[in-house]
């Protein structure tokens, strides 16, 4: 009777042990959501759960590669965030050049139309000395 309730004993403690504890699957869990965010996109929110899981349990093992993703996401952010307002730059400074095309070309317009009024008025001038 005693081996069988040592066997059990045994059992149970050592069950115990091999139960991962609630900390740990609390910081599992947010480990699985940041990478779940990360797959789908979803980079400020993972970010945001990479940093919790690492404030959390910065001496798990997977908590050097939560903080390389976490920085390396906060770079993407950031690298998306400098080509959406140099877009925009590149869109202003595209509609000012067409405007300024316009302008430019109106002015060669004028400057035509003024050169023929120039020739038309020289002419006009040099008629009544070459009559006299």
């Amino acid at each position: 009777m005693r081996l069988p309730l040592f066997m059990v004993l045994a059992a149970l403690t050592l069950g115990g042990c091999a139960t991962p504890s609630v900390e740990e699957d609390v910081s599992g869990t947010l480990l699985n959501q940041a990478d779940a965010m990360l797959a789908a996109e979803d980079y400020a929110g993972a970010i945001s759960s990479y940093s919790e899981f690492v404030t959390a349990r910065a001496e798990h093992p997977q908590a050097a590669r939560a903080r390389a993703t976490q920085a390396a996401l906060e770079k993407l952010v950031a690298a998306r965030a400098a080509i959406a307002r140099a877009q925009q730059t590149g869109e202003a400074a595209r509609r000012e050049l067409t405007e300024r095309q316009a302008e430019t070309d109106r002015l060669k317009s004028d400057v035509a139309k003024l050169r023929t009024d120039l020739e038309r008025l020289r002419n006009i001038d040099l008629q009544p000395q070459r009559q006299k």
